[in-house]
């Protein structure tokens, strides 16, 4: 699966519409990070939407998807998303693809 990059409240916006459609991922993580490394490539294996963000460059999103939401930033997370409401998030290790297609088919 590619990544869609979002790194505005705007794309934000556009995210939470489209997941009235579908369910979809927001992916926190860090360019510098291990583990963040190891979650991107369990992301790679995600078969609905991922939209990425770096939290180097785009922290002000991150914090604004925190206050959204009222789910702290960690890094590396998911936030799976549907109907505007977030449905499941996990982080550090917790970050699998099989975790994700789970909770996302309930």
């Amino acid at each position: 699966m590619s990544y869609q990059s979002i790194d505005s409240v705007n794309d934000f916006d556009a995210v939470l519409e489209q997941s009235n459609s579908e369910t979809i991922a927001v992916f926190k993580h860090s360019s510098t990070c291990d583990l963040s490394a190891t979650a991107k490539k369990e992301m790679a294996n995600v078969h609905i939407p991922v939209f990425e963000l770096v939290v180097q460059t785009a922290r002000p999103l991150s914090n604004h998807i925190e206050a959204h939401f009222g789910i702290r930033h960690e890094s590396p997370q998911v936030i799976l998303i549907s109907q505007g409401m977030p449905i499941y998030h996990a982080s550090h290790r917790a970050v699998t693809a099989d975790s994700i297609h789970r909770e996302a088919a309930k």
